[in-house]
């Protein structure tokens, strides 16, 4: 992998989770941009259904798949919500605003 400045995960932990192995790093990240715009899509619709359950189980599958890419600014933003919606109970109703720091 190019030695470049990355930002929204580490390429080398994961080169390194795959046993160095260059190809399965392109697939694994080509199976995860294939799978983003559905995982994108399900945010969006338990947001503005005002639904917190449902965007807490969205959340908590976005954050356990951005974790094994090593995304961590992303793992963290995921979980704050995932618990926002969580600790708030049934008198929490979500918003578009909440998943709009996961669109970056």
């Amino acid at each position: 992998m190019p030695e470049e400045s990355y930002t929204h995960f580490d390429p080398q932990a994961l080169l390194h989770d795959l046993f160095d192995n260059k190809a399965v790093v392109a697939s694994v990240l080509g199976a995860f941009a294939d799978w983003h715009d559905g995982a994108q899509a399900d945010l969006q619709a338990a947001a503005s259904a005002g639904d917190a359950l449902a965007l807490a189980r969205v959340t908590h599958t976005v954050r356990g798949t951005l974790a094994q890419l090593h995304a961590g600014n992303a793992v963290e933003i995921a979980q704050r919500i995932e618990l926002r919606c969580k600790q708030a109970g049934s008198v929490y109703r979500p918003t578009e605003a909440d998943v709009a720091p996961a669109k970056t």
